[in-house]
């Protein structure tokens, strides 16, 4: 057996498993709703801005939570779950988000709650909150807050049981100059930031900040991320494993945007059986891309924990850039 196929038959073991229940992924754009306002965000923002067909920017104004809970009944029973949510920052919600992680964690199949997370908030204000399957990803936005309170904030967290995957870190110009003081700095505390390229940001950096990442991130993620590596053409079962989703009810098997439908019918568009070629010639979400065939990365239903594992030992090996 090829390296390609061992790696696809580890993965398919986690996901569809022969005995036990397959598995999905749902990536949930739950809304567009934050509290921060950061100069390299192309998000509205505003809670209630105008979508279209009379929706709006966040998820409970458009439908009742009960709504999307029942929905999650319906398409997922008897599947183990893997969610991420995203936004927006989807903890400004403080009433809604407790009822809704606190319900979906209730499901015995479901296994990883992941939430995309400005860390804005207090965890007193979750003081309710079943921790045992969420796990978050913090975003540190240095415009809004100053390093001793975020890294404060992440060492509260941790206290009051919280997981942190990961510590992301936008890499636009003002913050490129600091990463590297910060980044020793946070590890000072077991924090590792992770050096995220702008969307789009392919062409946009000079060869100085390309040596930085190149530098920090690791290999494969610094070709996809930036960018340089293309995906198209290549056998990806991100489609296959899971779906996208949006605060209108939108939804889609992975990236495949013609099998669209809404979240609130009958039945879910249907996946492709197997793996698909990639029709873009761009995939920076590492969610996805972490699908491809032969990436040795997806082989539990929490996509950072591998992930945050091969950056932290990437970055202890690589050392201060020069």
């Amino acid at each position: 057996m090829g390296a390609t196929e061992g790696v696809t038959k580890t993965m398919l073991n986690a996901w569809r498993p022969e005995v036990g229940a397959p598995a999905i992924l749902v990536r949930w754009l739950i809304t567009e709703w934050c509290n921060y306002r950061c100069p390299y965000c192309p998000q509205t923002h505003q809670r209630r801005a105008p979508k279209g067909d009379g929706m709006t920017a966040h998820a409970f104004d458009n439908f009742p939570l009960q709504q999307w809970l029942d929905g999650f009944d319906r398409h997922f029973a008897g599947k183990r779950l893997s969610m991420v949510i995203t936004g927006g920052e989807p903890m400004v919600d403080l009433k809604n988000m407790t009822i809704l992680l606190n319900t979906v964690s209730e499901n015995p199949l479901t296994e990883c709650i992941r939430i995309d997370t400005n860390a804005w908030w207090r965890p007193e204000q979750f003081a309710d909150l079943d921790k045992s399957k969420i796990i978050l990803m913090c975003t540190f936005h240095p415009n809004h807050v100053t390093d001793d309170e975020f890294i404060d904030r992440m060492l509260k967290y941790l206290s009051a049981g919280f997981k942190i995957g990961m510590v992301n870190y936008v890499m636009n110009e003002p913050n490129v100059a600091k990463f590297q003081e910060r980044q020793k700095r946070f590890s000072d505390f077991g924090l590792v930031l992770h050096p995220n390229p702008l969307w789009e940001s392919n062409g946009l950096y000079g060869d100085d900040v390309l040596d930085l990442l190149r530098h920090y991130l690791p290999p494969l993620d610094f070709q996809y991320r930036t960018g340089m590596e293309q995906p198209l053409g290549r056998k990806c079962y991100f489609p296959t494993l899971a779906y996208e989703m949006n605060y209108t009810g939108w939804i889609a098997p992975g990236c495949l945007y013609d099998r669209a439908g809404s979240f609130f019918d009958p039945v879910l568009p249907s996946s492709p059986p197997t793996s698909v070629s990639c029709p873009f010639k761009s995939c920076v979400c590492l969610d996805k891309y972490s699908f491809l065939d032969g990436i040795e990365r997806n082989v539990t239903t929490n996509p950072l924990a591998i992930y945050f594992e091969e950056l932290k030992r990437h970055a202890a090996l690589a050392g201060p850039s020069r």
